[in-house]
């Protein structure tokens, strides 16, 4: 779909002024045009109308000529195309046109075709500004998302050295950007997670369409070692970047939070390990159960095995109804004692008495069932 684009036609002729209208709005159905009689006329009109694309002005105009004028527009509006369209031609005003700023110079000649002509100079024209301001447009929108961003975003010549770093250098790093510029990156990276990070580099640089993720370490101006996550993209093909951008996400605090939470649930998991009775927990229905090591030792099934066993497969068929009722019991919020025969890999049973109890969340909602079961056949030992 075409953008109007909006014409205002100074010139001092008035029947050159209807007739340009008409010629111009003809060769372009995109085209309006806006006429002024003077210098001044299309001044009052470009303040008064700002949502002007192009200027078509003559050049010799009592008051104010052409370039008066377009020293005037210039002074407003610096990247406005202007179009010196004049009967009197020389090599010397063309010269001085372009050199005040004129983005074309057209003489005016008979026929219909230098319409033709100037419309094409003006949608070519405006056509021009029109990409360039949206280039401007997407620079200032990615500069602004850059500098605002809480991850550090670099750009990295050949050899790893940095050439950019974004604002968020020193939330990450507690690095000045300025300051990292020109050192080389790889020289900040744990040594233990350096091969990794020049592998991803290099795949990077042999594959320009290859955007590899890492986590590794990085060295912080404390000292400190913090994790990173990064995601890289080759960018040497284009001229406004030449490099590869490197953005950054410090992560420390969620991979500090996940290796205390493995080390708490060594630990729990060590202390159930350690129970002399069979230990388990169930979703509501039974299902998803997880157990201590007890129940490896006493039913002879792997951890492996036991994973993709029914709870109703590892008790004897007879027992599955008195189960039954115990859970919708607990559900109710009792806690229940049964015995129940465990069906063993060897073909065996053996008796247990195996308790029940409802688990909840902090707000008192049922969440899954516990509980342990001691052997009625002989001691747990």
């Amino acid at each position: 779909m075409s953008r109007t684009i909006r014409v205002l036609h100074v010139d001092d002729d008035d029947s050159l002024l209807g007739l340009t209208k008409t010629m111009l709005e003809r060769e372009g159905e995109d085209i309006t045009v806006e006429s002024a009689s003077s210098g001044r006329d299309g001044l009052r009109c470009l303040r008064e109308n700002g949502r002007v694309d192009c200027i078509v002005c003559d050049y010799e105009m009592p008051g104010m000529d052409g370039l008066d004028l377009l020293e005037s527009v210039r002074q407003r509006r610096p990247d406005l195309p202007f179009i010196l369209f004049t009967g009197r031609g020389s090599e010397e005003i063309a010269s001085r046109a372009l050199s005040a700023g004129a983005t074309e110079y057209l003489q005016k000649g008979g026929g219909s075709d230098q319409y033709t002509v100037l419309a094409n100079r003006i949608g070519n024209a405006v056509a021009k500004r029109r990409a360039e301001r949206e280039r401007e447009q997407a620079r200032n929108r990615y500069q602004a998302l850059i500098e605002h961003s809480s991850d550090l975003i670099t750009i990295l010549d050949d050899d790893g050295v940095f050439q950019y770093t974004s604002p968020a250098t020193e939330q990450v790093l507690g690095y000045e950007p300025e300051t990292l510029i020109g050192e080389p990156s790889f020289e900040m990276v744990h040594p233990d997670d350096l091969a990794a990070v020049m592998d991803a580099f290099s795949r990077m640089r042999e594959d320009p369409s290859a955007t590899p993720s890492i986590s590794y370490r990085l060295r912080h101006a404390n000292g400190e070692w913090r994790h990173i996550e990064s995601r890289g993209a080759n960018r040497l093909d284009d001229p406004a970047i030449e490099g590869y951008v490197i953005n950054t996400r410090d992560v420390t605090d969620r991979v500090e939070a996940e290796q205390q939470l493995s080390e708490e649930q060594e630990l729990f998991d060590a202390a159930l390990d350690a129970l002399p009775h069979v230990f388990y927990v169930a979703k509501l229905d039974g299902s998803g159960w997880r157990w201590n090591s007890r129940l490896e030792e006493v039913s002879g099934y792997s951890n492996a095995e036991l994973r993709d066993i029914d709870i109703e497969d590892i008790f004897a068929a007879e027992d599955i109804p008195k189960i039954e009722s115990v859970i919708d019991r607990v559900r109710d919020g009792e806690t229940a004692t049964y015995e129940a025969r465990i069906k063993k890999k060897s073909g065996e049973f053996e008796r247990r008495r195996i308790s029940a109890s409802l688990l909840t969340d902090d707000d008192g909602g049922p969440i899954g069932i516990c509980g342990i079961g001691v052997s009625l056949d002989e001691d747990d030992e």
